[in-house]
């Protein structure tokens, strides 16, 4: 029975944390359009340097940087991790080290992505 609890609540874990994420993502940029809309409807001047600093932040060339660096240092703690915990099978680091690969290549995508941007 545990055997299978385990990697259900892994994939549920997995699944809350992408929807937490999405969830309050959405709520600060919701709160900065409505923090925008209430301005205007109350006649204050709205600058266009506050447009461009909420503007900014949710800059997805910031933000495939921010990724893609993040994944890349994830891809390799799990390898250090991997490398410090002993372990008796010789093929186990052959096995982290080709689940850690995973966070790498979206890792440098991401950076490959901010690059291309980022030339424009």
């Amino acid at each position: 029975m545990d055997e299978i609890i385990v990697p259900i609540f892994l994939f549920i874990a997995i699944v809350a944390i992408i929807w937490l994420y999405s969830h309050y993502n959405f709520k600060k940029r919701n709160t900065a359009h409505e923090t925008l809309r209430l301005a205007v409807e109350k006649g204050q001047q709205v600058s266009p340097e506050l447009v461009e600093r909420m503007s900014a932040m949710n800059d997805p060339v910031k933000s495939d940087l921010r990724r893609g660096v993040l994944l890349i240092a994830f891809g390799i703690a799990f390898v250090v991790l991997g490398a410090i915990m002993p372990h008796d099978e010789p093929d186990a680091m052959r096995g982290i080290a080709a689940i850690s690969s995973f966070p790498v290549i979206l890792g440098l995508a991401y950076l490959g992505l901010w690059r291309f941007s980022h030339d424009r």
